[in-house]
Parts: structure tokens; sequence; C-alpha cells
């Protein structure tokens, strides 16, 4: 559940309109859809592939309502916006899903945070693409075909929340989080079962994570905890408690007083604070650079909750 600000990439925004405009059009061009419908579509091209989710549902919703709309006609808006054509390896020398992901280089899942979604490519070349993050559709591309290509429907994650988590659940604005819109990485925090640090140490142990909603705001809460359950977040996270045993084994040894004068020296050799916190536990220390590695939420979290930072 990490915030990605897409709006403040409004440059990736516009080479994505505007490298599938001369494609969409030539499809639109081509396809038997009625001309009332064909006219919507040319007409708000630009709002479909990169208005805001809030804009994309009023879209979808003018277009289906249409007096010329019916199950024919979204068959033939499948194949205008062709996500299957977009997210192939296909060499065809043009953009697709390898050179979004590249663009918007979000580098973890922003559904959980705990797999690296890295985009490696050398060129258009099918050979050339090896890997990107899987783009999850929020608001589901087989009820929502015109909103198959639009940038904010598209969000950068990987198989597991994609594929075998989310699935085919419905998600919509007022029940779940939207990783472009929603920031609220201060509402929610990860803690530990069992609170004893020395119970952890020094062999296995049934370490377990729980995450503590607090927003203010109950409608939030509710989006946050239907979030969090989709994806399974507590349990996968509690089979992560190896990853986590060094940051007890830290705290074990080292005392406060400790690791304060350490992160004073390293700053006195020109470091940021966030540079050497990253140096020392491995994750990011602000908030905007979570998407960069995993755990980062999660380590943070602990780590204040074992006062070492």
């Amino acid at each position: 559940m990490i915030y990605f600000n897409l709006s403040a990439h409004q440059n990736i925004i516009d080479e994505h309109y505007t490298k599938l405009e001369p494609y969409l059009l030539k499809k639109i061009d081509e396809s038997t859809i009625n001309k009332n419908l064909k006219d919507f579509l040319k007409n708000n091209l630009e709002k479909i592939i990169t208005a805001k989710p809030i804009e994309l549902i009023k879209l979808h919703k003018d277009f289906t309502s249409n007096t010329s709309y019916n199950s024919a006609s979204n068959k033939k808006v499948k194949k205008i916006f062709n996500y299957k054509y977009f997210s192939s390896k296909s060499d065809n020398g043009g953009y697709d899903g390898y050179e979004l992901a590249k663009n918007l280089a979000v580098r973890t899942c922003l559904y959980c945070n705990r797999n690296y979604t890295l985009t490696v490519m050398k060129g258009n070349k099918t050979a050339g693409k090896f890997t990107r993050p899987e783009f999850d559709h929020f608001f589901d591309k087989g009820v929502h075909p015109l909103l198959a290509l639009s940038i904010y429907n598209l969000i950068p994650s990987c198989k597991i929340c994609n594929s075998s988590l989310k699935g085919r659940t419905k998600f919509s604005l007022n029940s779940y989080l939207h990783p472009f819109l929603d920031d609220v990485i201060n509402f929610y925090n990860f803690g530990y079962k069992p609170h004893d640090v020395k119970s952890i140490l020094g062999g296995s142990s049934n370490l377990e994570i729980e995450i503590k909603i607090d927003s203010g705001d109950r409608k939030l809460d509710k989006k946050i905890e239907k979030t969090k359950d989709v994806f399974r977040l507590e349990e996968i996270f509690s089979a992560h408690s190896e990853e986590l045993k060094d940051l007890f084994e830290i705290r074990h040894r080292y005392s406060q007083k400790y690791l304060v004068e350490l992160f004073k020296k390293y700053e006195k050799l020109g470091l940021k604070y966030n540079e050497v916190y990253k140096t020392a536990f491995g994750v990011n220390f602000l908030e905007s650079e979570f998407s960069k590695r995993p755990f980062s939420k999660l380590k943070k979290d602990i780590l204040e909750h074992l006062k070492i930072i």
C-alpha cells in the first residue's frame, strides 16, 4: 500500500498518450463500431488515456449509456484498446508495456512493497525484453475495456498481488486504495507479536506481523482494512520474520546512544541521514522513496517500535 505520485510525472503521462495516439486512432478508424461511439472515442481519446480515475469512471458511464452501445460494441472496444497487444513482447518497434514500465521506474510492487518489479530490457526487440512489473487494472479491463490502456488504470504490481491475490476482485474508489491517489502511509503502521524482543532472538520464533490502522476517518480506515485483507499483507509479512531478525539483533546488541553516535559520525563525513539509514538497514528512510526498495515501510515501522530511529 505504497503511494506513487503519478501526477508529478506529467512527462510520462504525456508520452503515454503521444505514443499511443497514432495506433489508437488507426484502430478506431478501422473499427466497425457505431459512428456515434466512434466519434465519442475520437473526441475523448486523450481523456480516456490520461484522465484521473474519477473522470475515467464518468467516461465509462457516459460511453456505455450511449443509446448506440450494446454487447457487440463492447467486443469492438476491446479490439481497439488492445491490452494484450500493448503488454506483449512483440518486436513491433513501437511503444508497449515495457516502455511504460521503464519510464515509471517503480522498483517494488505498490500493493505489497515486498517484491521487486524491476524493468530489464535492451532495445525494442523481443529477445531484449526480459522482465517488467505486471500492470494491475484497478478497474477490471473485462468490465471496463475502454480503460484498458488508461495510465491511471495501470498499476505496477507483482504477479502474486495482481494475479494470485487480487485476481478478479472488483475494485472501486470508494472501497479500496488506489496507489496513484491515496497517500495513506502515515495512517497505518506495522507492529509485531510477541512484543518481547528477547523471545525472538536465538532461534525460530512465532513472530506475527500486525497492521494497526488509524486515520481518524472511519471510511478511510475501512478502505485501508479491505485493501490490506485482499493482499493478505499481515499473513505474508508474518512469513518474513527471518528478514526482521537482523533488526532485533541490532537492538539487542547496541544501545540507543551507540547508534546515535554512529549516525552522527557518518553525517560528519558528509553523508545525509537517509543515506546512512539505507547503508545500515538496507531500506529507504524517506517515504517518497519507499517504492524503490522492498520492505521499506515495514522495516521503518519496526525500527521505530524498537526505538532504533
